[in-house]
């Protein structure tokens, strides 16, 4: 067959390559032999490991059963007792099932937007009636 020409040359001179690889580690120790310098001389204590935090314990509920059960009471006290909102305003609470009741009483106009409270009409200074 006919000679085939090859990529690299065969011979590769290994004393370069021993070298190179002498020097990248050199390179290294002398990187690392600087930078432990550096952090000595300029940054003693970086080496030292830090105490342990004392983290405080978590807070945990003394009976969370009966404070669940508390909390759904007073919710469903929300749910289906009228209060006050805000007495000023006349906002009020009612229950839910009220309010649901009102709802499907309107039919197809059950969520249409509420009509804003009457309003006293503004005066325009110079406007004609």
């Amino acid at each position: 067959m006919g000679s085939r020409a090859l990529p690299q040359p065969p011979a590769i001179d290994a004393r370069i390559v021993a070298w190179i690889i002498a020097g990248f580690l050199a390179f290294v120790a002398a990187s690392m032999t600087g930078l432990f310098y550096y952090l000595d001389v300029y940054a003693p204590d970086i080496m030292t490991q830090a105490p342990p935090r004392q983290v405080p314990q978590p807070a945990l509920q003394r009976s969370p059963s009966s404070d669940l059960a508390a909390f759904e009471k007073a919710q469903r006290a929300e749910l289906t007792t009228y209060a006050w909102i805000d007495r000023d305003r006349n906002l009020a609470r009612i229950p839910i099932e009220d309010a649901m009741r009102i709802v499907a009483s309107r039919g197809d106009h059950g969520f249409d937007p509420v009509a804003p409270p009457d309003a006293a009409p503004s005066v325009t200074p110079g406007a004609q009636p």
